[in-house]
């Protein structure tokens, strides 16, 4: 399956669902496409559904370079971002959100259950 994305937008909140194989050129690409996005604001928060993305297994590299490019941006996010993976890719969403959690001021959180992602999103203050 080739990478493939939808990016919805609604107030404050940007969803964006991936699906296909992840790699690190394609994610760098769509994440400078959604911090330019001239609606996107400091206080809009962020939900990644990765339940139908599919990383190579031995990927930890992809991941930090992924990571390292939302680091170029971060400082247009002050609220949240939360990711929703399967199971089989949990351990590569943990990674790659340690990672940011590690460099930037980012509020991020993995999660298996979309409805809990959401409230995350949601909830005030939830990030510092």
């Amino acid at each position: 399956m080739q990478f493939d994305y939808k990016f919805m937008r609604s107030g404050g909140h940007v969803r964006i669902a991936i699906s296909g194989k992840i790699t690190s050129h394609e994610c760098q690409g769509l994440i400078e496409r959604v911090m330019c996005d001239p609606h996107l604001h400091p206080n809009s928060t962020a939900l990644i559904d990765l339940r139908d993305a599919t990383y190579e297994r031995e990927a930890k590299a992809e991941v930090i370079d992924i990571a390292t490019a939302l680091e170029t941006f971060h400082f247009l996010l002050k609220n949240n971002i939360a990711i929703v993976a399967m199971r089989s890719t949990l351990f590569y969403a943990e990674i790659f959100s340690a990672h940011v959690r590690a460099v930037t001021n980012v509020g991020i959180k993995v999660f298996v259950d979309i409805a809990a992602a959401e409230a995350f999103c949601m909830a005030p203050n939830n990030g510092a």
